[in-house]
């Protein structure tokens, strides 16, 4: 699942996930995209940090509550020390920094999933 208030980020994270075989699903609306979480299962959520209705850290959040163990990866233009301590302290799998290219943001997903699947030391 793709969350951005922007439609072209998520057309292009839909293009880039789709093309490694991924079922996409996008949202503008963080609202909505929540609303699909409540009846739908995802494996993993791109979503971006700075959003109208919620952040992506509150939008995180929510989303952990209706399916937890969700993969994440938090995709922002604005990487301040704190927005990344606080993507970090909250357990973001992953941070892409915008703009980003289509090799960055399939490098951040499989750095997600990869954390992920390893094992704890």
């Amino acid at each position: 699942m793709v969350v951005d208030d922007e439609p072209t980020i998520v057309l292009m994270c839909r293009r880039v996930l789709e093309s490694q075989g991924h079922v996409v699903h996008g949202f503008t609306n963080a609202k909505e995209a929540l609303a699909k979480l409540e009846t739908d299962t995802a494996d993993l959520l791109v979503v971006d940090y700075k959003m109208p209705e919620l952040n992506g850290i509150e939008f995180i959040q929510r989303a952990w509550a209706l399916r937890p163990g969700l993969r994440v990866v938090m995709i922002t233009a604005h990487g301040t020390r704190e927005v990344m301590g606080k993507a970090t302290e909250s357990g973001v799998q992953s941070i892409v920094l915008k703009p980003f290219t289509p090799s960055e943001l399939a490098r951040g997903v499989a750095a997600a999933v990869e954390r992920v699947d390893k094992p704890s030391e």
